[in-house]
């Protein structure tokens, strides 16, 4: 490998770790939040309707849940680009969690329903509805 090669591939490597490494803002999280709640619904599962994410989740929760918006870094050596979280919260109770990857387009991770010493995966985000009627089962 030539000396401008090798230069090059130091300054990359050198930019991931301290990617990694670096501590974001509160601009940085609210810009990451933002992009997600803005990213197309299609986008991330094509079987939903072309609107934003977040007015699609808004309108699939109810009026009874809350969501609340996190980004996790905590793991980001593994994942590679931070994640942003909407944690589904039901009549108060921690119900349901979405993990959508935000690297040059965000990308459904994973939907967890979440419940007392049990988590269930769903792989498309299309099944929320089917989530949300189970987490409010189990809550009865």
């Amino acid at each position: 490998m030539n000396i401008p090669k090798l230069a090059a591939l130091c300054l990359v490597l050198n930019s991931v770790l301290l990617f990694a490494q670096a501590t974001l803002t509160d601009k940085d999280v609210a810009k990451l939040i933002f992009r997600v709640q803005q990213s197309s619904a299609a986008r991330l599962d094509p079987a939903l309707p072309p609107m934003t994410f977040e007015t699609w989740l808004r309108s699939e929760v109810g009026s009874d849940a809350v969501i609340g918006w996190v980004v996790r870094t905590a793991d980001v050596s593994v994942w590679r680009v931070p994640r942003v979280e909407a944690d589904i919260s039901i009549q108060g109770r921690p119900g349901v969690v979405i993990m959508i990857a935000v690297g040059k387009q965000p990308t459904f991770q994973s939907l967890q329903l979440l419940r007392v010493g049990d988590v269930v995966e769903w792989t498309r985000l299309r099944d929320l509805p089917e989530v949300l009627t189970r987490a409010r089962d189990g809550m009865r």
